[in-house]
């Protein structure tokens, strides 16, 4: 993993104006994005649900469902069109783009009243998995009586199923447990696990490139790697790494774009991850967050609106933009690539100068080298002198 120290960290990004959703504290837990990146479902506490616009997130429609039960997670379907959020007692929600309605989606007692912690939808969009903080796992979708066809996924662990995703293209889904670990679900809903226990896995994101990778993370600055084989789950493993340096907590991964991820952290700073690259690097750097808004509460996710810019949202509902420094803004690391490039060409052209110069060469001795060498260096100027002289005089 790189990580540049921390004397010339530098963010990639800046932040714009941000707003608050509301006065109060709304106690958001997530956000879920749409698969073209262009509506935003944010929810939490007592079933607060709303819309946001990707683009321009003042544009915003609450979605209001009847309870005080908590949401904890939501996917959308792989067509973009609806969305499950599932939360507190076995609650599953079904969203409509449409018609921005919120229905039920599934009885509570399929689902044996347990606290849903994480949702995905698989790859083909025919199922979604729901995981469970007794560490239950089913697979559901509607049947055509307008509830749900639920099945158990048999070996699920111990601990709290914390997060799920699915890859875009390969049939897998990934899973992160407390105590299990990582487990990988294949195209048959056989749910495997494959390795990383003892770390508290809080996140996972496949990214959106052609890669065939999903990233977990731990809140103790861990990544896992998850290589996908279709063909042997034995494969899968998770290679885990950990970042040195930092002095701060992992809380939330969401895609950026292309095989990037981006990184939340406590303190508010944010940290991309190249799964191309295998590599890590300062994204937006808490010394840099100037905003008291965005430093005062936890980052619950991010959500792309072009290269390099999009958007930021607190649990309390602040939300507030990000975007490359302007092209005229030069930080210290230009600073110092723009000055190090010359120099370095500077010190070629003085060594090749140096090189085919004997005259610099032996006044280079003579300054600073032995007494033999200047001895040596003297010695020499009298003979060429001599020849000189000798020269002159026979013209």
């Amino acid at each position: 993993m790189l990580m540049m120290p921390n004397a010339l960290a530098i963010s990639a990004v800046e932040l714009g104006d941000g707003f608050r959703i509301t006065e109060t504290d709304l106690g958001l837990e997530g956000v879920a994005i749409d698969p073209v990146g262009e509506s935003v479902l944010i929810y939490g506490n007592d079933a607060y649900i709303r819309y946001l616009d990707a683009q321009d997130p003042s544009i915003q429609i609450e979605l209001l469902w009847p309870s005080s039960k908590n949401i904890n997670d939501a996917d959308f379907h792989p067509g973009g069109q609806t969305a499950f959020l599932v939360g507190e007692e076995g609650m599953v929600l079904r969203y409509a783009k449409q018609d921005h309605s919120v229905e039920k989606a599934a009885s509570e007692s399929s689902l044996m009243f347990s606290d849903i912690s994480s949702v995905a939808w698989n790859t083909a969009g025919d199922w979604a998995y729901v995981g469970s903080t007794n560490g239950e796992i089913w697979r559901l979708r509607a049947d055509a009586n307008g509830s749900a066809e639920v099945h158990v996924i048999v070996g699920a662990g111990d601990g709290s199923i914390e997060s799920m995703d699915c890859h875009r293209t390969i049939r897998m889904c990934v899973v992160a447990s407390t105590v299990n670990g990582i487990g990988v679900i294949d195209r048959d809903h056989v749910l495997s696990w494959v390795g990383g226990t003892g770390y508290v896995w809080n996140g996972i994101n496949c990214p959106s490139g052609n890669s065939n990778v999903c990233i977990a993370i731990a809140e103790n600055q861990n990544i896992a790697t998850i290589y996908l084989n279709p063909n042997d789950i034995s494969m899968s493993k998770p290679e885990i790494n950990t970042l040195t340096g930092l002095d701060s907590f992992f809380v939330g991964i969401e895609n950026q774009d292309g095989g990037r991820s981006l990184i939340a952290t406590i303190p508010a700073s944010l940290i991309e991850h190249d799964s191309l690259l295998d590599a890590s690097f300062p994204w937006l750097e808490n010394n840099d967050v100037e905003d008291i808004e965005l430093t005062s509460g936890r980052i619950i996710g991010t959500w792309t609106t072009g290269v390099d810019s999009g958007w930021i949202i607190t649990n309390r509902g602040y939300v507030v933009s990000f975007a490359p420094p302007p092209d005229d803004s030069a930080g210290l690391l230009s600073i110092w690539i723009a000055l190090a490039i010359p120099l370095a060409m500077g010190m070629v052209v003085l060594s090749l100068v140096y090189s085919s110069s004997s005259r610099l060469q032996d006044w280079t001795v003579k300054r600073f080298g032995s007494k033999k060498s200047r001895k040596e260096i003297t010695v020499k100027d009298r003979k060429l002198a001599r020849a000189k002289k000798s020269k002159k005089y026979r013209k």
